[in-house]
């Protein structure tokens, strides 16, 4: 009996693995908007396979993103260590990097955006990375690195400016989104005027809902 049992469990974990790899694929290039569906396509399983093991593509995205936001958390809390020297290095490293990443990973660029998808894991490591990119601010603030009328927030619109930035130009300028970041860098970093308050409407609300998922 444990003999028939031991491949049917191989067989069933190469499948999940399947549709892992498969899903990873599918979502770097294509975002999340995507149906089990067409990830079963993908990996060559059933549809009733895929639905067993990952009842929603949020289930999926929690799965296949625990790694890469555990990465993202640990570059922002190395960020955060690092602007206790370097203030504006530190700040403008992880500033590229967050954005390098978005448009790399189309995914990886959505997942950021909605912090209430994944698994309970996958939130643990977007709260850690937001609560490391919040201090990695104010050091950056305090040494005068970057502007006094900065907010947190203003990250959160930056990532979603460029989300919509890297769907537009991906084919046809797949690097404008660099020029893009040193415009911003360079205005997050000179003090320019009076700028309107941050918003406390979704900018904020979008920041809080990871904090709290």
């Amino acid at each position: 009996m444990d003999t028939t049992a031991r491949p049917l469990r191989a067989d069933a974990e190469r499948r999940r693995q399947a549709i892992i790899c498969a899903a990873g694929s599918v979502f770097a290039e294509e975002g999340t908007a995507v149906t089990l569906e067409h990830i079963a396509e993908k990996a060559g399983v059933g549809v009733g396979t895929i639905y067993r093991r990952f009842p929603s593509i949020e289930a999926l995205v929690g799965v296949v993103f625990e790694e890469k936001m555990r990465r993202f958390a640990d570059e922002a809390v190395a960020a955060a260590e690092r602007a206790r020297t370097e203030p504006w290095d530190a700040f403008a490293d992880y500033v590229m990097f967050v954005m390098r990443h978005q448009a790399e990973d189309l995914a990886f660029s959505d997942v950021i955006l909605s912090p209430g998808l994944g698994s309970k894991l996958f939130r643990a490591e977007t709260r850690r990375a937001l609560a490391a990119t919040q201090l990695l601010v104010e050091r950056a603030q305090a040494a005068g690195a970057i502007r006094a009328d900065f907010d947190e927030s203003d990250l959160f619109m930056l990532q979603h400016a460029n989300a919509g930035l890297i769907r537009r130009t991906q084919r046809s300028a797949p690097t404008a989104w660099k020029r893009f970041a040193e415009y911003m860098l360079q205005a997050f970093r000179v003090d320019g005027g009076h700028l309107e308050p941050p918003s406390a409407t979704w900018l904020r609300a979008g920041s809080r809902a990871a904090r709290d998922s």
